[in-house]
């Protein structure tokens, strides 16, 4: 009482301020961190599965896709600002407000189209090489390994033809070597590739395995069936190239003849007439 009459400082008092201010500090930082944060496990285990679908596997691949949101908007309206200052004074505003417009719109939606293109590409692969690993797990199985021996066996030998295939299969061993069923185990695989031939092949297993028939005949049936289908693909990609190659005939190729055949005659004339 007598150093705060004396107009002394209490130190127990600063101190004791300074030990709530410093509580209360961490409880505005995670009021205010409730609005920056991550969004909720649902949707986080959405992305990761889009992410794993394009080939991105790593723990820190969700952070990495947020961040490149994040960037993807704010670079470019600091890009457009810097341009705008040294370079462009004169712009209007209402050009300037249509410019960084679109590019927030090309901020929010680059990065969503670059992972479904890379689904996309993966997934193309992986269907090429469908056939060629059926083939091989046939050839494993009709040989006397058992299914997951021979998943090994044919993760190896597609492993430099077919990369999507041999992480997908190394992924599948180990689900299958931490426990789960075989019926799980190939239902996230068929998942992970988003194809029906993996989803089919799913299906035949666990009915295979259900009725107790031959896995070397079934897997046969099924091989034949996938190399049926590559080739009715690529027969209809030969079919639809005529129609593709209409619109490139008209618009360069008719011109070009057509400037060819005329020419000679146009000099002519034009000679002629002189």
């Amino acid at each position: 009482m007598g150093r705060r009459l004396a107009g002394v400082p209490d130190t127990e008092a600063i101190k004791a301020r300074r030990t709530r201010a410093k509580a209360a500090t961490p409880n505005m930082i995670a009021k205010f961190g409730q609005h920056l944060t991550l969004p909720g496990p649902e949707e986080i285990s959405r992305i990761r599965f889009k992410l794993s679908q394009a080939g991105f596997y790593t723990v820190k691949s969700i952070p990495i896709f947020y961040a490149i949101r994040l960037l993807s908007l704010l670079l470019p309206q600091f890009v457009l600002l810097i341009y705008w200052s040294l370079f462009a004074h004169d712009v209007p505003t209402r050009t300037l407000v249509y410019w960084s417009t679109g590019l927030i719109a090309a901020g929010l939606f680059a990065p969503s189209l670059y992972l479904r293109h890379c689904i996309n590409k993966r997934k193309m692969q992986a269907r090429d090489g469908f056939p060629d690993m059926m083939d091989l797990l046939l050839a494993c199985i009709e040989a006397g390994l058992g299914l997951d021996a021979a998943l090994n066996n044919v993760s190896k030998e597609l492993g430099k033809r077919f990369p999507v295939i041999q992480v997908n299969l190394d992924l599948l061993n180990l689900e299958l070597m931490a426990g789960r069923t075989r019926a799980e185990a190939f239902k996230n695989f068929a998942e992970r590739l988003g194809l029906e031939e993996a989803s089919a092949l799913n299906i035949m297993l666990k009915q295979s395995e259900e009725m107790g028939s031959s896995l070397g005949m079934a897997l046969r049936t099924f091989s034949e069936e996938m190399r049926s289908k590559r080739m009715l693909r690529a027969e209809e990609k030969a079919m639809s190239l005529p129609a593709k190659m209409t619109v490139p005939l008209i618009l360069f190729i008719f011109p070009t003849i057509l400037l060819m055949l005329f020419l000679p005659a146009g000099a002519r004339l034009s000679g002629v007439l002189g």
